[in-house]
C-alpha cells in the first residue's frame, strides 16, 4: 500500500482543506472552528471508496487540533482507519 501524505502544518494554518485516500480508504480534511470553540481544527471525515464523498457514507469523524501534534494524531488516526478499511 502507498504511504500516507498530509500537508504541512503552514497549509492548516492558512485554513484549507484536503482529500486524500489510502488503499481504499478516502478522506476529507477540513480546517474550520468548531461551534462555542475560538481556536481552529481540522475535522477529518473518512468513507470507503471509489466514490466521492457525496455519494459515499461517512463511515468516522475526528477532530484534531491546528498543531503539530494534532498533526501527528490525525495521521495516526488516518492509519488506523485506513488499515481497519483495507483489510
Amino acid at each position: 500500500m502507498e504511504a500516507l501524505f498530509i500537508p504541512t502544518l503552514s497549509f492548516w494554518e492558512n485554513g484549507n482543506s484536503w482529500y486524500g485516500s489510502l488503499g481504499q480508504t478516502r478522506f476529507f480534511l477540513q480546517t474550520g472552528t468548531a461551534e462555542g470553540e475560538t481556536e481552529p481544527s481540522i475535522t477529518a471525515r473518512v468513507w470507503r471508496g471509489p466514490m466521492a464523498m457525496e455519494f459515499s457514507r461517512i463511515l468516522d469523524t475526528a477532530r484534531f487540533p491546528v498543531a503539530q501534534e494534532g498533526l501527528d494524531r490525525m495521521t495516526a488516526w488516518l492509519e488506523e482507519q485506513a488499515e481497519k478499511l483495507n483489510h
